[in-house]
């Protein structure tokens, strides 16, 4: 009977820590909950351009018509994000962005992929919706940005990284002989 009741309350914290989407909310998804579509977002991190133009359609429901866009892309594993306040958080393949473009003259210059390159653009909306990156662990919901400019320098805002320091050498305490002159 005992061994019920420690299961049973074990099943109670798991099964809560699944059904509440706050405990596996990290800094990245907390951040993207709090922007809104059509702000400006500026980020910093590794980057992978795709090395070919992607489609996508939108269908119109009342009239059945659809249209076709063709974009470029590139993803990125953000280290440093400012938008609607701002956070550096360690690179992570979990927390993922899509910049997308029409026209790749702002990246032709880019190698395929890299780092240390600031991109600023427009956040268009999130792969699933905003429920995408909020409603469960490891489930998607990338956020989309619409890319406006690409440099090499951070902007006035960019949060400064404290350098590692290095600790205090200590300087070898002379033996007890040596100091007796022995």
């Amino acid at each position: 009977m005992r061994m019920f009741g420690v299961f049973w309350r074990c099943a109670t914290v798991v099964a809560t820590l699944l059904v509440n989407t706050s405990a596996w909310a990290d800094a990245f998804v907390e951040f993207f909950t709090k922007q809104k579509v059509g702000q400006e977002i500026t980020v910093t991190g590794g980057f992978h351009k795709f090395a070919y133009k992607r489609q996508f359609y939108e269908r119109n429901h009342k009239t059945g018509d659809v249209k076709y866009y063709e974009y470029f892309g590139m993803s990125m594993v953000p280290t440093q994000i400012f938008g609607d306040g701002s956070l550096a958080l360690k690179a992570s393949l979990h927390d993922t962005l899509l910049f997308v473009y029409t026209d790749d003259t702002l990246v032709k210059d880019l190698p395929e992929q890299g780092q240390d390159l600031w991109v600023t653009g427009t956040l268009i909306g999130y792969q699933y919706g905003i429920n995408g990156i909020t409603s469960g662990a490891l489930s998607g919901g990338d956020p989309y940005i619409l890319l406006k400019r690409v440099s090499t320098q951070p902007p006035q805002e960019a949060i400064p990284i404290p350098p590692r320091i290095a600790p205090p050498v200590q300087e070898s305490m002379p033996s007890p002989q040596a100091r007796s002159g022995r």
